[in-house]
């Protein structure tokens, strides 16, 4: 397999051995080679589990959720403390598929296959279903998207005699090419020949709890009743679901041995 390690040099650009980047940029998955490094492979299933939020708290505003998908991929792991491109020179493994997660569904969902070598994880980088390789020129919205964002909520907010039914369309995007929407995350897994699975925990109801209602409310024209939003990008709103999903709520990496 070309080794996942080599995906870029210590300045963000393709590694010379491997030009991983590159086969992500060019091929799908299914095309990427393998080449033989002398450090043992290791390949096992990923999976998504949502915890479905029932009734969520956000600053005094009850929300209930009527739709809510995110899409998932691609992941690097890293040995390094921070999967950053610029500080993770060399990777351990990596889920190449992007996947779409219903995040109000209690049963574990399919994300694809890790696949690398043996060894420490100590951090991982991803994207939202929004990737921007170093061979593309913008941003890349895959057909896992849900309508081509990084995450689709529908639901409705209540205080009171207020509802406020809203729609937000989130786009979570790496801020420069060749970096993950989400640069690094802490993990924690030594990774041997035991078979092994992922799990991948989404908490969706500590995104909108970060959610100011009020503003989306005053931001609607609303004023009693029921009030119907959208959640557009830009909005602080929106800002903060994005700051939720990338850095103060992000999802949780669980490694345990296969059943």
């Amino acid at each position: 397999m070309n080794d996942p390690r080599a995906r870029h040099d210590g300045k963000g650009r393709p590694a010379a051995r491997g030009l991983l980047a590159l086969a992500l940029s060019v091929a799908p998955p299914a095309l990427v080679g393998c080449a033989g490094t002398g450090q043992p492979e290791v390949s096992y299933l990923a999976y998504a589990e949502a915890a479905p939020p029932g009734e969520i708290a956000a600053g005094g505003w009850t929300v209930a959720l009527d739709e809510a998908a995110v899409a998932f991929g691609p992941v690097q792991f890293c040995a390094a403390a921070s999967g950053s491109a610029t500080l993770c020179s060399t990777a351990i493994a990596e889920l190449l598929s992007i996947a779409q997660v219903d995040l109000l569904a209690p049963e574990p969902q399919p994300l694809g296959r890790v696949r690398g070598f043996e060894g420490e994880i100590r951090s991982a980088s991803f994207d939202y279903g929004i990737h921007w390789f170093l061979t593309e020129s913008a941003p890349a919205r895959s057909p896992a998207a849900p309508g081509g964002h990084s995450a689709h909520l529908r639901g409705r907010a209540t205080r009171g005699d207020d509802v406020v039914e809203f729609v937000a369309d989130v786009d979570a995007v790496p801020q420069f090419q060749g970096q993950r929407a989400v640069p690094s995350v802490a993990a924690a897994a030594i990774v041997g020949a035991e078979p092994v699975r992922l799990a991948v925990r989404f908490d969706v109801g500590a995104w909108l709890a970060r959610v100011d209602f009020d503003a989306v409310l005053e931001g609607a024209g609303g004023e009693g009743g029921t009030t119907e939003a959208v959640i557009a990008p830009g909005s602080r709103a929106h800002n903060a679901l994005v700051i939720a999903m990338t850095a103060q709520s992000p999802p949780e990496f669980v490694w345990s041995e296969a059943p």
